[in-house]
């Protein structure tokens, strides 16, 4: 591994304004913890998109600024990589955030009263996509078959009805990770067709997958689909610069394409950052090693992690991950709340995860772990987890 590619360095992240280490570390009111939960990594970003800013920086001049020609070609070429599809120019829609890509499209592509229908756990602002507008939500609960989450096509069908007019998808999904197969994603786009119902399909973690697990794209679908698809993602997660704002859509429908770039005018939400393109264009031309190497390294966190607790705390069940830098893991064989689990991981074990309620009720009796982090760090959380899980069983 070179020395761009040290993933096993632990950086200091704390008093650098970080969500993750710095505002969560406020919110508990506590300046030891080691933070596994906020949604993205504690790695150094690949050297050339640090570099492609930093002669934005050497420049001197921070002026506004216009999308260009490589924000479209580079994503085509990301796109093309991933999934095969030649994607038109006119078909990329750029976006500061997906969950802005999510709210915007709720808001101006059903009605006031219409139902969005989500599985459930699912990623808490794709949720609030939907109650944020006063949209009517129908949520989906996932099921376990064969040991792993499937989408409940039967429920789907059942409460699909005239006043629904959206599906709103995570693939790979958050955060239960799974990467959904080919049949899964073919069979719910029957229904949105036959239903007329818009699929959203938030991809933002699609760069990110198990050993032998193949992705497949709501790009991949049928081209019957494309006229009620809405593809969303970003280079944020991949790459991890999710500060530098930047995101897209790709949407085939020229009708609901128009609304979506009205909206976003009408917004001002139509022009990037002067640092984003510069990003865009180095991650997505110049750092797929990077992104084939931090997957080996995350998949490696992966086993390590789950080795860990089979070994020292029997009782929490690590679900099959197939996607994302995440862990979803089942603890309600110890009989115990969710207040008092969260209450042992920050007052006992000095670790914060997120907890399964914030992804919906389906999501009690389960915690979400960030695993993009140095092997080192993620030793020492589990440590600590294994030091002071005696007290979860007192």
């Amino acid at each position: 591994m070179g020395a761009d590619f040290d993933f096993d360095k632990i950086i200091n992240r704390r008093n650098t304004n970080s969500i993750k280490w710095d505002y969560v570390g406020a919110k508990y009111k506590r300046d030891d913890l080691i933070h596994l939960g906020v949604a993205d990594m504690d790695f150094r970003s690949p050297e050339p998109v640090i570099e492609a800013m930093q002669k934005i920086l050497d420049y001197g001049i921070f002026g506004y600024t216009g999308i260009n020609e490589s924000f479209f070609t580079s994503i085509q070429r990301w796109i093309k990589k991933k999934t095969g599809i030649s994607v038109p120019k006119e078909w990329i829609v750029f976006c500061p955030k997906v969950n802005m890509a999510s709210s915007i499209c709720v808001d101006i592509l059903t009605k006031p009263d219409a139902k969005v229908i989500i599985n459930s756990p699912i990623y808490n602002p794709l949720r609030e996509a939907v109650t944020k507008n006063n949209r009517r939500l129908v949520e989906s609960p996932l099921v376990i078959n064969n040991g792993k989450f499937t989408m409940d096509f039967d429920y789907i069908e059942s409460v699909t009805d005239s006043e629904t007019e959206m599906f709103i998808l995570s693939n790979p999904d958050n955060p239960s990770t799974r990467v959904w197969s080919k049949e899964e994603l073919d069979r719910l786009a029957d229904i949105c067709i036959k239903n007329n119902l818009i699929l959203f399909s938030d991809e933002i973690h699609s760069d990110i997958l198990a050993d032998r697990v193949q992705f497949y794209s709501s790009l991949n679908l049928k081209q019957d689909i494309y006229d009620r698809l809405i593809y969303a993602s970003s280079l944020t997660k991949t790459f991890n610069i999710p500060g530098i704002i930047i995101s897209y859509m790709i949407i085939p429908n020229i009708q609901l394409r128009n609304k979506v770039k009205k909206e976003l005018d009408r917004l001002s939400q139509n022009s990037p950052n002067i640092f984003s393109l510069a990003a865009i264009e180095a991650a997505y031309n110049n750092c797929d090693e990077w992104v084939k190497e931090v997957n080996a390294y995350i998949n490696e966190n992966d086993k390590f992690f789950r080795t860990f607790i089979k070994e020292h705390m029997e009782e929490l069940k690590v679900m099959p991950r197939e996607g994302t830098y995440l862990l979803w893991v089942d603890y309600s064989a110890l009989n115990i709340s969710e207040d008092k689990m969260c209450e042992w991981f920050i007052n006992d074990a000095k670790v914060e995860v997120q907890m399964g309620s914030n992804f919906g009720k389906e999501g009690r009796g389960y915690f979400r772990v960030n695993i993009a982090a140095s092997r080192k760090l993620l030793l020492q959380a589990l440590n600590n987890m294994k030091d002071a899980y005696h007290k979860l069983k007192q």
